[in-house]
């Protein structure tokens, strides 16, 4: 059964290998026309992004898409006209609307303080005095744009500086809780407006801070429009006042999509500072430890670099160009696709390195890319399909960021096997001909030069002999340590032992795990956003305002929908989420004005509410109300209710489907809905769709294993690997303070692709290497595959390790995750695979790549000396057979077979 499994992954490998072999071979014989093309290609492309499109808004990027709170938001907007210019009263928005906020916290510490408010009462008047500019550039006042009640300026918390409420504070009179008796404005509910409150008796003893908000217009779109200019300005002046008498903190309805999208931004710097630092390292690790102009590549690793920032640009003009927009997740995809195109440079280049160097250019470069261009497919593939099953997420922000990281990854990988490879070809030829590394002009070689040795270093060389010779001192150490580190028995149970540990603490995280996301954590600390944000969450009421909507025609005249109506509404209020104590109900207050209420008829129940409502007192329950234009039948009607303070997440998701299943059980066509279902929403969906996109990418990368790596250890080992990495980031991000949200979803998803790439590359290591017994074939393939994963994992990690300095959420939860993905794919893919494969892998008996892992040195080739080209030939049959073949023409290489080794000489 192993012999058959064994020669079907060899069949595979053989015919794949042979199409990459014939490729590498044709790039080989036309380099500078590639690289050209190439390049050309790269620019025309990155052209689009001219067209960028940049998506700031908050809610529409991490939110469901398609949603039901969306779909109610639209629903009620179409039944319910804005009346923000002449009748608004916030709770029965569909939305947040526009408005400048800003809580006022004064140094006494309580707000009952009559200094405190007469002082107030200078930052309420600079608030009415802030002007803007229309589109036009027509200078228009906060009275002309603010939202209108009453006629005047609908400002919350007006009543502060209300000379009714300061003389009542003056004079030492009671404040009511939570309602606040006005003589002619009748009750105003307060309670949302104030922090940190001492109550006693239903009465005000002292709050720590209080809220003031401008409404503003967004009826039309001209008002729409200029109330985002009134912010700007509001945002500008508000940040140069300061009073001796309280501190501030402010934010408007744009606060945090502005600010977040100026953190990513500003961080996006970072990327120029990291790009030379990945130029740099990609220099210094492919820089032979042989001190030889000749044979030097750090050329190479500048080029693999290069290579894949126009991996970066090309991804952003051809997603521009097709209209994907530009969400301020997608910053962080050059630091991502950099560290994967550097890791494939270093497998292409460990490719060259294991090759034969009697052979031609040509038969190298092919067999490069039979070898390593294969593990870069499989790799690539599977980053691809795992940002696919992203793709089709209904976060935006999930979505645009794998559809702009899966372009990056096949430009990633086209770069790569097409710029890159030509460009190791060049080099190999530069080599051949004996040239310079940095001049390209031909020197001569050591010994035809004497004793100048500064002379000798600079300016002479030789084409490298073997794998040795072409290492750099970091290619080198991986397969020194790690056999001898991995493979003793002691070692592996010691291994095998702490992976159980990693485990056992990974379910245990994974079962502390949150869901949902602090929006203040979005923004840097030093954000003016942030200290809103912080004040709000910590000391005032995070009520829900919920609005019962009944979207169908109903006879509110007849007592039965009137009664489902009742029972409906103290079903809602029975709940322990609801409070029981406020509902602003208009269908209650009209049964209450004996003078107008009349339900003999619909008729007549109609012409009394008309009545009803022409009333001052009650204009606050004209919006919501909708009678259709022959007054014969009212098609639309909503109630009022507010939540208890639900300030964790996973709650507010749950309080948000209660309400919902709560009025599914009324006979009546109702809904329920608040604007803070919008965000709510997410924290019901992001951890079935997070699964959902885990599941199917597992299922995509099993797939493509299963193409390129057809043996069923290898798919088992490879998908259980990737199962336990995902594990893994799920649980240590309770240990990171981090929450499941769409941003980390983004990480989870981008994990499944790093940790393929680190198990492949070993698998695949271990599959084409030869050994006479799994430790061997282990220690071959640690000797082939061991540095590339090394310097893979290095050079990721520099790729990230300046977003540790961000200011954004999003960067900087994108280097603590990557920074675990990394660390637990290269501890996977250089510990617990190697053990396993060692233990329990496919049989030593199978393909060896053509060319196997050379020796160090001379000493450990007992039975081969080396000839002038640098190949090393037999000099006895190795124990086989006898054989006698001159080196001139020859070389020897020792290929598995189905049960022995043969011996091929190949011209």
């Amino acid at each position: 059964m192993a012999d058959c499994l064994n020669k079907c992954y060899d069949a595979v490998e053989k015919r794949i290998g042979a199409v990459f072999s014939r490729y590498g071979r044709f790039v080989a014989r036309n380099p500078w026309k590639i690289i050209i093309i190439g390049i050309l290609i790269n620019g025309l492309l990155s052209i689009g992004m001219l067209r960028l499109n940049v998506v700031i808004d908050v809610q529409r990027v991490y939110t469901p898409i398609g949603s039901q709170a969306s779909k109610d938001s639209d629903k009620l907007s179409d039944i319910f006209p804005d009346m923000s210019g002449s009748n608004f009263i916030g709770y029965q928005m569909p939305n947040f609307g526009r408005y400048g906020e800003v809580i006022v916290i004064p140094k006494s510490g309580n707000i009952l303080d009559g200094v405190f408010l007469t002082q107030l009462i200078e930052l309420y008047n600079l608030l009415l005095s802030i002007e803007t500019s229309d589109d036009n550039g027509r200078t228009v006042t906060l009275n002309e744009i603010c939202a209108r009640f009453h006629g005047t300026c609908s400002i919350d918390g007006d009543i502060f500086v209300d000379t009714q409420f300061i003389s009542d504070i003056n004079s030492s009179n009671p404040i009511p809780f939570p309602y606040y008796n006005h003589a002619s404005r009748g009750q105003i509910y307060y309670e949302q407006l104030i922090g940190g409150v001492n109550i006693s008796l239903n009465n005000l003893v002292s709050a720590k801070m209080l809220i003031m908000r401008v409404n503003l217009r967004t009826d039309t779109e001209y008002f729409s429009e200029t109330a985002k200019n009134w912010q700007n300005s509001f945002l500008s002046q508000i940040k140069e006042y300061s009073s001796n008498h309280f501190d501030i903190a402010f934010s408007h309805s744009d606060s945090l999509s502005e600010e977040l999208n100026e953190n990513v931004s500003g961080d996006i710097l970072i990327f120029s500072i990291t790009f030379t630092i990945m130029i740099t390292y990609a220099c210094v690790a492919t820089m032979t430890a042989r001190c030889d102009v000749v044979g030097q590549r750090s050329n190479l690793g500048f080029a693999g670099v290069i290579a894949a920032g126009l991996a970066i640009v090309s991804a952003f003009g051809l997603g521009s160009a097709c209209g994907v927009e530009f969400v301020s997740i997608v910053g962080v995809v050059p630091f991502l696709i950099i560290g994967i195109g550097v890791d494939d440079m270093f497998m292409l280049m460990s490719g060259i390195t294991s090759t034969n160097y009697a052979d031609d250019v040509e038969t190298r470069v092919g067999e490069t890319m039979r070898t390593s261009g294969v593990s870069i497919t499989i790799t690539s593939l599977t980053d691809l399909l795992a940002f696919a099953a992203g793709a089709s997420s209904i976060f935006l922000s999930v979505r645009n960021f794998c559809i702009y990281c899966g372009i990056a990854v096949v430009f990633c990988y086209i770069n790569q096997a097409t710029i890159f490879i030509a460009c190791i070809a060049v080099n190999e030829k530069r080599t051949a001909e004996n040239r310079h590394y940095a001049s390209c002009f031909k020197v001569k070689t050591p010994s035809e030069e004497g004793t100048k040795n500064c002379y000798m270093l600079c300016c002479t060389g030789r084409k490298p002999k073997n794998q040795s010779e072409s290492e750099s001192y970091l290619d080198k150490l991986p397969k020194l340590l790690l056999p001898k580190i991995i493979l003793p028995s002691p070692a592996k149970i010691i291994i095998l032992v702490l992976f159980a540990g990693y485990l056992g603490v990974s379910i245990f995280g994974v079962t502390q795990m949150e869901q949902g996301i602090e929006l203040k954590n979005l923004v840097a600390k030093t954000s003016y956003y942030y200290e809103y944000r912080d004040h709000l969450d910590n000391n005032f009421p995070l009520g829900t305002p919920l609005s019962i909507v009944f979207d169908r025609p109903l006879a509110y005249s007849d007592a039965t929908v009137q009664a489902n109506i009742d029972t409906l509404l103290s079903n809602l209020k029975s709940e322990n989420t609801v409070q029981d104590n406020l509902e602003i109900n208009w269908l209650s207050e009209y049964k209450k004005d004996t003078t107008n209420y009349n339900d003999a008829t619909e008729q007549n129940f109609i012409s009394g509410l008309q009545k009803f409502l022409i009333i001052p007192s009650n204009t606050r329950f004209r919006n919501d109300v909708v009678i259709n234009y022959s007054n014969t039948s009212i098609t639309a009607s909503r109630v009022h209710l507010i939540s208890e303070s639900i300030k964790q997440s996973q709650e507010q998701g749950k309080f948000m489907l209660r309400m919902r299943e709560v009025v599914s059980h009324s006979p009546l066509s109702v809904f329920a809905f608040s604007p803070a279902f919008l965000f709510y929403e997410q924290y019901v969906a992001i951890l079935s769709q997070t699964l959902q996109t885990v599941g199917i990418a597992v299922a995509m990368v099993f797939f493509v294993t299963c193409i390129f790596m057809p043996h069923p250890l290898l798919l088992l080992y490879i998908t259980t690997t990737v199962a336990m990495i995902t594990l893994g980031i799920f649980g240590f991000l309770s240990f990171l303070d981090l929450t499941l949200s769409a941003i980390t979803m983004i990480h989870i998803i981008m994990s499944i692709g790093f940790s393929v790439d680190f198990a492949a590359h070993i698998c695949h290591g271990y599959m084409i290497s030869s050994g006479a017994n799994r430790n061997e074939k282990m220690k071959s393939g640690i000797e082939r595959s061991g540095a590339p994963i090394f310097h893979g994992a290095i050079s990721s990690l520099l790729g990230v390790v300046m977003l540790a300095a961000a200011k954004s959420y999003i960067f900087y939860s994108f280097f603590q995750v990557m920074s675990l993905v990394i660390t637990f794919g290269i501890l996977h893919a250089l510990f617990l695979l190697p053990v396993i494969l060692s233990l329990i892998g496919p049989s030593a008996q199978g393909m060896g790549s053509k060319v196997d892992i050379k020796l160090e040195d001379e000493k450990d080739r007992p039975n081969t000396k080396q000839n002038e080209t640098g190949a090393h030939v037999p000099l006895s049959d190795l124990g086989r057979e006898e054989s006698s073949v001159s080196p001139a023409t020859h070389i020897w290489t020792v290929v598995k077979s189905d049960d022995s080794f043969d011996r091929k000489g190949l011209t």
